[in-house]
Parts: structure tokens; sequence; C-alpha cells
């Protein structure tokens, strides 16, 4: 009798084993499935980040990151309309606690409890949305407050979600250095980008600003950067750099384990600007940072912080 209850505890002891392994099997996969999704497009970022110490908040910028990879996937390189309407209706149904199937909302399940709660609305995953939603539809824009506008919902509302995360007791009074941060980022990419952007369709410098300078984009991609077309970088990197220097200046808001990665990333993305106007050719190569000097900037960082 003792011996086949000794047994029945160990089986039964056996059996739940088996069912925390599962389930810790099932969530570092997904887990690792969202970071190397990080890992492979965005280097910068995942090393950035993957120096914050708290394991939590490591796991949960992969989540999020992975999420808006997906969303814009879905335009930029599939044109997917029925799968960001898809996506759009599973965010609502995962917001109200519905019954999802996309793999990147189990993901965010697992760091919903942690750093979201049950009265989150999700509305910066929503703007992301509506951000891709609006490549579909426009591909120019007329002023600059036009772009800033395209700038919140695809790059600022990036920020916003992560706010709960990196500052989970200050992400309401960090939400303007979630927008500046976010203006500044996509800027520099629309300004790498010039090129690959124009033959997509896409022209996201301000039509007024391109007719102030005379430029035509066809014209720059044969010929290649006019003086005009310098004098135009210039004046919209320094409108990003401006950006990015708020960003600098309320950065000691977070804490030194998030402040660190954050100014790391921030830097690291707006020396990209310095690598472009090294020949300001932005319309027949794509210009980055190597490793080699991606090194000397943390390394110089080191010395300040």
């Amino acid at each position: 009798m003792n011996d086949w209850f000794t047994l029945s505890i160990l089986g039964l002891f056996i059996a739940v084993l088996g069912i925390l392994l599962f389930i810790y099997l099932k969530e570092w996969r997904l887990i690792k499935y969202c970071e190397q999704i990080i890992k492979k497009n965005s280097l910068t970022f995942y090393k950035a980040f993957s120096q914050i110490d708290n394991k939590k908040q490591r796991h949960a910028i992969y989540v999020v990151y992975a999420f808006c990879r997906y969303a814009d996937d879905l335009i930029d390189e599939h044109q997917d309309i029925d799968g960001l309407n898809k996506l759009e209706k599973e965010l609502a149904d995962f917001r109200d606690n519905k019954k999802t199937t996309l793999r990147v909302f189990r993901a965010l399940k697992l760091i919903k409890d942690n750093f979201y709660g049950n009265d989150y609305d999700f509305k910066p995953y929503f703007e992301m949305i509506k951000g891709q939603r609006i490549d579909i539809t426009i591909k120019s824009y007329e002023t600059l407050e036009d772009v800033l506008s395209y700038c919140y919902y695809v790059a600022s509302s990036v920020g916003l979600m992560l706010l709960p995360i990196l500052a989970p007791k200050k992400h309401h009074e960090l939400r303007e250095f979630a927008i500046q941060l976010g203006y500044a980022m996509q800027i520099t990419n629309f300004l790498r980008d010039v090129g690959e952007d124009f033959k997509k369709g896409r022209i996201y410098i301000p039509q007024s600003l391109l007719k102030t300078y005379n430029i035509q984009i066809k014209e720059e991609m044969i010929e290649g950067p006019s003086e005009r077309f310098k004098h135009l970088f210039d004046e919209l990197s320094g409108i990003a750099r401006n950006y990015y220097q708020y960003a600098y200046d309320h950065i000691d808001a977070f804490s030194k384990d998030v402040s660190k990665p954050l100014l790391y990333a921030a830097k690291l993305y707006e020396a990209i600007l310095d690598e472009c106007i090294i020949d300001y050719d932005v319309f027949r190569q794509k210009h980055f940072v190597t490793q080699e000097k991606k090194i000397a900037i943390i390394k110089q960082l080191q010395k300040t912080l």
C-alpha cells in the first residue's frame, strides 16, 4: 500500500514536472522566435537592448519588435492588406481577452500581465497598424507636418509601446521622449533610403522642401546628389538631430540600466546621418555604420557615463 502510494505521488510529481517543462519550453521557443527577428533585422537595437539586465524587460522588447516587424512586413514586403486586416482584428480580440491565432499574440500574452495589465488599451499598437495603412494609399507628403504625422504612427508608436516596459512608473511623463525619438529615427530612415523608397514609388521628403530647393528625385537618381540636395539633406538632418537632442536631454529619466542601452541605440542610429553626409549619395547606395565605428562610438560614450 505504501509502495503504491509512493509510486502514485512520484508519478503525479513527474506528470506535473512534465507539464511545467512543456510550458517553459513553449514560452522559451516564442521568446527565441522574437529574439531572432530583432537580431536578424536590427542588430544595432538587439545589441543595445540585450545589455538590459532585467530578463523580463529584454524579452518584452523582443516581443514588441517582432509585432512591429510583422506589421511592417505585411505591407512593405508583401502588400498584404488582408493580412493587415486580420492583424488588426486579432489585436482587438487580444485586447478584449478573446481567442487569437497569430503567433505574435501568443508572445504578447507572455508580457501583457507583467507590463501592460488588463486595462491597457493597446492604442500604440493600433496606431502602428494605421501607419501601415497610410503606406498603402499615400506615396508622398506635402509638408514636414504631414511627414511627422506619418512618423508618429510608424515610429513614435513603437516608443509608446515600449515605455511601459522601459519605464513602468514614468511612462506617462516620458510620452514626448518617445514621440520625438521616433521622429528622429524615422527621418533618419527617410534620408538614408531616398533612392530605395523612390524605386518603390514613395517619396517621404516633403514636397514643399523639394520645391523650395528645386529638386527632382528622378534627376538626382541619375546624376547623383546635387549641391541643392545636399543643402536640403542638411536641413532635414538638422531637424532630426534636434529631435535626437531632446531625447538625450531627457534620457536620465530612465533607470541607469535602461538609459545606457537607449543612449547607445540612439547615438548609433544618429551616426547613420554622419555616414550619409560623407558623399550624400543616398540614391545609389545604402549607408550604414560599420562595426568598427559602432565600437568606437560606444567606447566614447562609456567615457562620459
